[in-house]
């Protein structure tokens, strides 16, 4: 039996479509065990949106200063959101309208947050919204963040010589 160049392309594609298809396994597979069971279940969306519309399912989680968010329908290896505290203003809570029930845990609470002047509604139960508000909360300020070293470093060497 004699293989053909056209055999031989063949099982060469053949192959290339296997490993890409094991690997988007791979991924799909980390994605779900390591990211999902890391965070927290929200549900979140980008405004402005119709009512009852846009939600995306995902999984957050805190790194210090920034809050990652993953959708649950992706396979980027990233996170598909990335907030950093500083860049937060809290605009406040409000519960479930009745076209969100449906969508949503009865007992969620949507926070509305603008990052960057980008306004997000969050959705999330008790325990992760008391989460959600503690971290923003227990931010430094802006004023503190912002100090220069420089400039502190010079007046802690001015001290330092006027002490002499």
């Amino acid at each position: 039996m004699v293989v053909t160049d056209v055999e031989r392309m063949m099982s060469v594609v053949l192959w290339i479509i296997l490993v890409v298809i094991v690997l988007v396994m791979l991924l799909a597979a980390w994605r779900f065990l390591v990211v999902r069971s890391e965070g927290s279940a929200v549900v979140i969306r980008r405004l402005p949106a119709d009512t009852g519309r846009r939600w995306r399912h995902g999984s957050m989680r805190y790194r210090g200063e920034t809050l990652e968010y993953f959708k649950l329908r992706s396979l980027v290896p990233k996170a598909d959101l990335i907030i950093n505290r500083q860049d937060v203003d809290y605009m406040g809570s409000r519960e479930l309208d009745p076209s969100e029930i449906r969508l949503l845990a009865d007992d969620a609470t949507v926070h509305s947050l603008k990052v960057r002047g980008v306004r997000y509604e969050i959705a999330l139960d008790n325990a992760y919204s008391m989460g959600l508000v503690s971290w923003l909360e227990s931010a430094p300020s802006r004023r503190l963040e912002r100090m220069d070293h420089t400039i502190l470093q010079n007046k802690i060497d001015r001290s330092k010589r006027r002490d002499r």
